[in-house]
């Protein structure tokens, strides 16, 4: 029988997620220092199943789905997120996508919810469950919108705007200024892109020669041609932004000089 373990690391898991999240481990010898990835949500059953003893089904047929998926979604959750690959881009991750799942945070919770019901012997309704999560995401989408258009109209040409420094320092010494109130960067808004939500800003002052950081790959990820997948870029790149030069920014990255 397959394992979906790595036991030493889902013991560490599901240790720190408490005692209540706390589970025994069926431990196959035969498989042991192996992480088998399940390939659909029927072989997530599979797997749960096999890994949950007798008196762990008991206790979590006390729960409601919600308890269950609550109690073990930072710890075991995070654990399967993790080996299982639903952050890297994994088989499983690739079968939830073709369903219409994107995020890993709905598709641990699609695998507890639908082990429970199965457990009680209830049945999956997986596409209500899959229709739950994108009328989430679209009601999401749709408030930022709203929010968007509603903050963009605070936004006027002319206006003095002060940098968040969301892309980090230039130096030890801006980062000082801004920490004790000496110096924030500040703009003038010269154009405003109500459609993109994007405004453009002339540096007036940059608190350092150097200026502000325009943008940072440090933490991008790019998408390479002969893998397909998505990597961190093998060299960092950083483009700063003088005083007096004009860029576009999302209005997002400017405050307003209430």
């Amino acid at each position: 029988m397959k394992t979906l373990i790595l036991i030493s690391s889902l013991l560490l898991f599901l240790s720190a997620s408490g005692q209540k999240g706390s589970t025994t481990i069926k431990k196959d010898k035969t498989t042991a220092g192996k992480t088998y990835i399940p390939i659909d949500l029927d072989d997530c059953l599979r797997q749960l199943d096999s890994i949950f003893v007798d008196s762990n089904k008991a206790k979590i047929k006390t729960m409601t789905e919600e308890e269950f998926s609550g109690m073990y979604h930072h710890g075991f959750g995070m654990w399967m997120r993790n080996n299982w690959g639903l952050w890297k881009g994994s088989g499983l991750s690739k079968y939830f996508n073709s369903v219409g799942i994107y995020h890993p945070d709905d598709m641990t919770g699609i695998i507890f919810c639908s082990y429970h019901r199965n457990l009680m012997g209830k049945e999956i309704k997986l596409n209500e469950q899959i229709k739950f999560y994108q009328n989430y995401w679209d009601k999401a989408k749709q408030d930022e919108l709203e929010r968007n258009k509603k903050e963009i109209m605070e936004y006027n040409i002319g206006d003095t705007v002060i940098y968040n420094y969301k892309n980090g320092f230039v130096s030890k010494s801006q980062e000082d200024k801004y920490d004790k109130d000496a110096c924030n960067a500040v703009g003038i808004i010269v154009d405003i892109d109500g459609s993109k939500f994007n405004i453009k800003v002339r540096l007036i002052d940059g608190c350092d020669k150097k200026g502000i950081i325009y943008h940072d790959n440090r933490n991008s990820l790019t998408l390479n041609k002969t893998t397909k997948k998505l990597e961190k870029p093998r060299k960092r790149v950083i483009t700063y932004m003088k005083t007096s030069e004009e860029m576009w920014f999302d209005y997002s990255e400017w405050e307003t000089n209430d």
